[in-house]
């Protein structure tokens, strides 16, 4: 597989919690982690680690510039 196929389907995964306002970055995933797997399941979820929300909302940043502003806000 080349190279440029592996960076396509790979992503950034990233988090914010609107509760609190935390923003981060959980790492290197495959997109299709943010769906559910079959229709009936529902999409995974995360609970924030600061403030114990469950309304985190989880974002596929394309790359380490994306992933940046994220972070900082931008997006």
């Amino acid at each position: 597989m080349e190279d440029s196929a592996i960076i396509d389907r790979t992503s950034l995964i990233c988090a914010h919690c609107p509760r609190c306002g935390r923003r981060s970055a959980l790492g290197h995933a495959d997109a299709g982690m943010l769906t559910a797997q079959t229709p009936g399941e529902p999409a995974p979820r995360l609970r924030c680690d600061m403030c114990g929300g469950r309304r985190v909302q989880l974002f596929n940043a394309r790359g380490p510039m994306e992933m940046l502003a994220f972070l900082s806000g931008r997006l």
